[in-house]
């Protein structure tokens, strides 16, 4: 079944493009056409996928699509990459916001402009990496995918920041249409024990039914595990900046396992679907 899928949450700095660009990857890994559509303004997806380039350029851009006046054809944006597809973010998506937010149905542009022309057609995945702030933008993100990944640093800052997306953005919306958590993702591990008892203090909530398997803090007393989560490997920064994925930069990494495990997740449509 094909989906469209947000990685989001309203926190900078919570390895949410990592996650990302490596969810892409992994759901092409697995036989999957797969476009990966960069939301976030900083183009950090853009720039980590090494096509920096495409970030300053002029028209057609993603600003061309989203508008009001005479939109070009999403086609027309979208950048081939060896593995998978991207469509590129660009220096002028703040006032792309504005127009989001200045117009009637600006919040369904990303869904009929993006999502309703390429997936099931040309496309089996789309992956959006979503602004990390509340947002017009970020509301189309989660409006036209419908189905949204959370990645959390297990901190308090990080955990407060989904706490609040889901009372303000998560909640509002699945008032008016649907929107299904699939998972949340413990990111960038290395662990200590703040990690361990944020851990546990999620599978005593309500979101229990969204950890992933690979994210449980039974983990931490696996001696065979190398701990619950994604955990913190140099190479995912390293890949960054040479433009690649984790895979292509590091083929042999032993993250690349529990991103497959996502990717699994995402084809099934929850964690709790396994």
């Amino acid at each position: 079944m094909s989906r469209a899928v947000s990685v989001s949450l309203q926190k900078g700095g919570v390895g949410k493009t990592t996650i990302a660009i490596n969810l892409a990857d992994a759901l092409a890994a697995r036989d999957n056409d797969v476009l990966l559509v960069d939301l976030d303004q900083q183009g950090n997806a853009t720039e980590g996928v090494g096509m920096k380039d495409a970030y300053e350029s002029a028209s057609p851009n993603i600003g061309d699509v989203l508008t009001d006046d005479d939109p070009v054809d999403v086609r027309e944006v979208i950048r081939d990459r060896e593995v998978f597809d991207i469509l590129p973010a660009h220096v002028d998506l703040d006032d792309i916001e504005d127009r989001v937010r200045n117009s009637t149905f600006g919040v369904l542009w990303v869904r009929r402009r993006i999502i309703d022309p390429l997936l099931d057609d040309e496309y089996d995945y789309i992956v959006i990496d979503s602004p990390p702030s509340l947002g017009p933008l970020s509301d189309a993100a989660l409006i036209g995918s419908g189905n949204v990944v959370v990645p959390l640093l297990m901190s308090e800052p990080s955990v407060s920041g989904f706490e609040r997306m889901f009372e303000q953005q998560i909640g509002p919306i699945r008032r008016e249409v649907d929107l299904d958590i699939l998972a949340i993702v413990p990111n960038d591990l290395t662990g200590n024990n703040e990690e361990r008892r944020i851990i546990q203090n999620l599978e005593d909530s309500p979101f229990d039914k969204y950890i992933p398997q690979f994210a449980r803090s039974s983990l931490f007393d696996d001696a065979e595990s190398k701990g619950p989560g994604i955990r913190h490997r140099i190479a995912f920064s390293r890949a960054w900046r040479d433009g690649k994925t984790l895979r292509e930069y590091d083929p042999t990494n032993d993250m690349l396992n529990r991103l497959d495990e996502l990717a699994g997740i995402v084809e099934r449509g929850g964690v709790t679907d396994a």
